[in-house]
């Protein structure tokens, strides 16, 4: 599902965004960055941060770090399933 996402430049500097809305309101967002941007995905190693959001517009409990592609198009599937 990773493929889904469309990334663009990020307000931080070297940094992308992909936000993917499921058809059932809830949200994925996915970001990375150079080593040191700040955000918990490294583009040069190939993770992303995610964090999923409701349909009232507010994030589950945190953001997760440093994950895989993979992890990336697994937790969509999940999302996608609610």
């Amino acid at each position: 599902m990773f493929e889904l996402l469309n990334f663009q430049s990020h307000n931080l500097p070297n940094c992308v965004h992909a936000q993917y809305k499921f058809s059932n309101d809830w949200e994925i967002s996915v970001v990375a960055g150079p080593a040191g941007c700040g955000l918990y995905g490294n583009l040069n190693n190939g993770t992303y941060e995610v964090a999923i959001i409701r349909p009232n517009g507010n994030m589950t409990e945190d953001v997760s770090g440093w994950n895989t592609k993979e992890e990336v198009s697994a937790m969509m599937w999940v999302v996608s399933q609610f």
